[in-house]
């Protein structure tokens, strides 16, 4: 039956000792003592594809998004990296890019040595690239979960939605979605777990049961749904206005209930509660990322996360254990913990709509409570 699920949950956090390292890291306000329990990396900053809202290739991709010639995350660092990973105790890698993941050359090499030391990996796609091929490879390298970024209910919306893309290739990325659920059933395996993925526009937000229907037809697992990031306000035209997010929470609302009923998992009740929150999730709570996870560009730069410019350190030159206590984290991390703090990093963490927010709304009472005490 239909079920509430967070893409990335905090609830994966199991053992009583991690647990508690955890705590305890937080309450010194700049240190970690466990973690990162998972990190991303975005494998490439190629793309095949121009979205509307994209941070990274909102134009021609002839570039990547600093005026360098595209590049790939070496294949060798990240097998360093999953070693580390698994020494730090880790359970999960998440493949997303600045570009698009399935146009690493050796993106089914990296998925295998992640498995090979037991990780739980998750890759995020936009699903052009999901042939035959594409789909019975990775079913058979051991991936736990898919997330296929459709950002479209019908053709003329994906056209819409991706300038420059025809309206056919709508019909390819489900066709490839499809071919994984194929590929399961003929490989006798009931992974990668897959979730159909929009993000909700002006375009889009009366769609939302269609594209339910669609997830459905196509065999998926999952249906998630997340707030359009407006880019600071340069796309502020293609948000949804005050009255059309009232209408869209009804939407969701009867949405959730007639889920009830199929076998889709699916985000909503995040969902709502990030409409509820806010744009600026910032006013109202502060950050954990920085004890939860960390980001690797394809240069190996370290990031907390995604729409975070702050660098960290770089795995060409440091650990990931070194620069995970190393100062520049240490800083940020205190930083997170005040409102003054993410003001002052809000010219370079757009944290609009933070898709942490349920982490850090069931750790902010907790922390906010144990602090006085941890400071007596």
């Amino acid at each position: 039956m239909g079920r509430s699920t967070e893409i990335i949950s905090f609830g994966k956090i199991k053992k009583a000792f991690e647990a508690i390292q955890f705590v305890r890291g937080v309450l010194t306000g700049d240190t970690a003592c466990a973690g990162p329990f998972y990190v991303t990396v975005d494998v490439t900053d190629r793309c095949n594809l121009r979205c509307w809202g994209c941070r990274f290739h909102p134009g021609e991709m002839k570039t990547a998004p600093d005026g360098r010639l595209p590049q790939d995350v070496p294949y060798d660092l990240v097998v360093r990296l999953c070693d580390e990973l698994k020494a730090l105790g880790a359970w999960r890698l998440v493949l997303i890019g600045e570009g698009e993941p399935l146009m690493h050359p050796r993106i089914i090499d990296i998925i295998s040595a992640a498995k090979g030391v037991g990780l739980d990996v998750f890759l995020v796609t936009n699903g052009t690239l999901l042939d035959e091929g594409m789909a019975r490879a990775l079913v058979a390298a051991g991936l736990d979960k898919i997330q296929v970024s459709l950002w479209a209910s019908s053709p003329e919306d994906y056209e819409r939605n991706h300038p420059g893309t025809p309206a056919r290739m709508f019909d390819r990325v489900l066709r490839g979605v499809q071919l994984l659920s194929s590929q399961k059933s003929a490989q006798r395996k009931k992974r990668p777990r897959v979730v159909l993925h929009q993000p909700i526009n002006r375009h889009d937000f009366p769609n939302v049961r269609r594209f339910a229907e669609l997830a459905l037809a196509t065999n998926c697992d999952g249906v998630s749904f997340s707030p359009f990031s407006t880019q600071r306000g340069k796309l502020g035209a293609q948000a949804l206005t005050a009255a059309e997010e009232l209408s869209f929470r009804r939407s969701l609302a009867q949405l959730r209930t007639w889920l009830r009923r199929r076998p889709l998992q699916h985000n909503i009740n995040e969902l709502l509660r990030r409409y509820e929150t806010g744009s600026a999730v910032w006013e109202k709570y502060a950050c954990y990322i920085g004890w939860i996870d960390a980001r690797v560009k394809p240069d190996g730069t370290v990031a907390p996360c995604n729409p975070c410019d702050v660098r960290m350190g770089n795995l060409h030159l440091n650990s990931l254990r070194e620069i995970w206590n190393g100062a520049a984290y240490r800083a940020f991390r205190r930083k997170m913990l005040t409102r003054e703090g993410l003001r002052e990093l809000g010219a370079h963490c757009d944290c609009e709509f933070c898709c942490h927010l349920m982490a850090n709304r069931r750790l902010h009472p907790v922390f906010r409570a144990l602090a006085p005490f941890t400071r007596r």
